[in-house]
């Protein structure tokens, strides 16, 4: 009988104390930076990559300044945190949900017909010769780092 409320407590705590995380994969999120020089707060309703409850990648359009990566951070239960890029750029960061919800912006304000959006492999090549691995949003099929 002790055994059995043992067991069945064991259970009760393990599930209670699990934390559920997201998916790996990309997802909506409102970046916000001071861009250098500027001194101003910008703002972005941008793709980020998540993988095992980090976020590892930023997809920032092509011309962005800061083409370093950003160091994995673990994101929180509310989806607020600050993150940082090898280069010492501070990224305030909220999660905002799937990358839908920020075509659905972009589009709101640009207009954008739905069906022209399409995710592709970037096309830049690393140091090694290999094409990116990265996936992208941006037009000229390049990523932010390229």
């Amino acid at each position: 009988m002790i055994l059995k409320y043992f067991i069945l407590f064991t259970l009760l705590v393990t599930t209670i104390g699990c934390k559920k995380t997201p998916p790996d994969g990309d997802y909506c999120a409102k970046v916000s930076f001071v861009k250098a020089g500027n001194k101003r707060l910008t703002s972005y309703d941008i793709i980020v990559e998540v993988k095992k409850n980090e976020l590892v990648d930023i997809l920032f359009p092509v011309d962005h300044q800061d083409s370093s990566s950003i160091k994995p951070v673990t994101i929180p239960e509310n989806g607020k945190f600050t993150a940082v890029s090898e280069s010492g750029i501070v990224y305030k960061i909220e999660m905002k949900g799937t990358p839908e919800k920020c075509l659905q912006t972009s589009r709101k304000k640009k207009n954008e017909n739905p069906l022209k959006t399409k995710k592709v492999q970037c096309k830049g090549k690393n140091k090694d010769g290999k094409r990116c691995q990265r996936l992208t949003y941006n037009k000229s099929g390049f990523c932010w780092q390229h």
